[in-house]
């Protein structure tokens, strides 16, 4: 019999989380029905063709089979297929106002509810309303503008997060068959995530653990039987890529092939090995959408790496070994390049993926994104000692794709799950007892002096990055 007590927290714990849902779909829609961003661009614009691209020259007939690339998973534009459809049928092509309201709904979910969530889960601690609020304004500051676009970043994040807080809560197999269904969905959005798949297993299994200590018999059945279930919800959600790529692409790959990056003469190029190859020359990548920087890619270039390549004569990497002997016949100027990338990924200098203004980085986002980075790294180096084996393989889990992308073409979305993680600590772990005015003087003047110093640290290295941007503002030609 269930108990009443138990259904009364469930009540309230999911009348509590609607509410986070709409107060942080309200702020975002608030912002983003008065952005100025009104069309999509590039990559967001690729994904939103796609959408479209499913009808029979925009003619209402669906055909899976119309989808026409191997470079990118066919899930996300199938899912903002019904968008499509809505835009094309009751708004007369303008997609804007719907986009933005799916953007309002992944932020609202992921930042109000699921984010939070997790942590209580992991942590078997509740968060605090302000402790909640604040970690919703840090990513409503950083990341405000990513939710006008049809980017993959964000919604693959959310339905790993997503997954995990399933594996944390239920080890039922209704909830495994939707763990694995969405682990399944951000492969298929971004193909890099199939690195966490071993790792969300391996978070089951443990959780399985957690429910048998005791019965080594009970455990490994119950790890059979949800390992089933897990690969077939996995199976299903992949069999039309599955379909497309026979069909389509002349291959029986499960996987999204990722193939078609860079030169249009290389067809078959891997798209992550084109990103680790240019990701040697550049410390930073962003995108122009204004008129005061002359063309769309703005590259902040590294002295260090381009002379690597042009010292070897190195134009390309034939394969990932070839990219790995480069990597170890210069181990030291690599591990510099890395920790480059590193930095550069968690320096949040514009709160969306299109700039208008690529010489003005917004100050207010360096001052919040270092204050936050300070305020994670002073609660992990205190407080790492109590992290168990589960939060181990959690982490690996959720970080496994963000240390895969620090050698690529740095862009901070790539890094969102570790971005999310540093807000989540300094917001969520902070102990209630470090209060400022019970603290000693000389504790404030360690802390105080501490932050005085990573900020300076922080600006120094961000202004370094932009020193070597590719076309110095004052360079630029007056446009006609």
């Amino acid at each position: 019999m269930v108990d009443s007590k138990s259904l009364q927290g469930r009540w309230w714990e999911s009348r509590n989380s609607w509410l986070w849902f709409l107060l942080t779909f309200v702020l975002f829609a608030a912002h983003l029905y008065t952005s100025r961003f009104e069309e999509q661009r590039y990559d967001a614009e690729f994904y939103w063709q796609l959408a479209r691209g499913f009808d029979v020259d925009g003619g209402g007939k669906f055909s899976l089979y119309n989808f026409d690339t191997a470079l990118r998973g066919y899930l996300y534009p199938l899912l903002h297929y019904p968008a499509a459809v809505l835009v094309r049928e009751m708004f007369d092509g303008q997609s804007g106002g719907v986009l933005k309201f799916f953007g309002a709904l992944w932020a609202a979910a992921l930042f109000g509810v699921v984010c939070p969530a997790l942590w209580e889960k992991v942590t078997g601690r509740p968060v605090g309303s302000l402790r909640r609020l604040l970690f919703i304004v840090v990513c409503f500051v950083l990341w405000r503008d990513y939710f006008n676009f049809t980017l993959t970043d964000f919604p693959s994040v959310l339905a790993l997060f997503t997954a995990l807080l399933l594996l944390y809560r239920s080890t039922r197999f209704f909830s495994i068959f939707a763990a694995g269904a969405l682990v399944a969905a951000a492969v298929y959005m971004r193909p890099i995530y199939l690195l966490s798949v071993p790792f969300a297993v391996a978070v089951l299994v443990q959780q399985l653990w957690v429910r048998h200590p005791a019965d080594t018999t009970g455990w490994l059945k119950a790890v059979a039987s949800r390992l089933v279930v897990f690969a077939a919800a996995f199976l299903l959600v992949g069999f039309p890529q599955y379909l497309l790529n026979t069909n389509n692409f002349d291959s029986n790959s499960y996987l999204v092939l990722a193939e078609g990056a860079g030169d249009v003469d290389k067809k078959d190029q891997s798209l992550y090995l084109f990103l680790l190859r240019e990701g040697i020359g550049r410390q930073r990548y962003e995108t122009n959408i204004g008129v005061g920087y002359p063309k769309p890619q703005v590259s902040f270039m590294d002295p260090v790496g381009k002379a690597l390549l042009e010292e070897e004569g190195i134009s390309d990497f034939a394969s990932y070994g070839d990219y790995f002997s480069f990597a170890l016949r210069h181990p030291i100027d690599m591990a510099g390049l890395y920790l480059r990338h590193l930095f550069n990924s968690l320096d949040l200098l514009y709160s969306g993926p299109y700039i208008y203004n690529v010489y003005h980085p917004s100050l207010l986002n360096a001052v919040v994104v270092y204050s936050v980075l300070f305020a994670a790294l002073l609660v992990i180096v205190l407080r790492i000692r109590r992290l168990t084996f589960g939060h181990w393989v959690l982490l690996a889990a959720i970080l496994i794709t963000s240390v895969a992308s620090v050698p690529l073409i740095v862009e901070c979305r790539f890094l969102i799950p570790l971005h999310l993680l540093l807000y989540a600590v300094a917001c969520f772990g902070w102990p209630a007892q470090w209060q400022w005015q019970s603290t000693k003087l000389w504790q404030k003047l360690a802390v105080g002096l501490s932050y005085g110093l990573f900020l300076w640290l922080c600006f120094t290295l961000s202004a370094n990055t932009q020193a070597q941007l590719e076309v110095k503002q004052g360079t630029v030609q007056p446009q006609s």
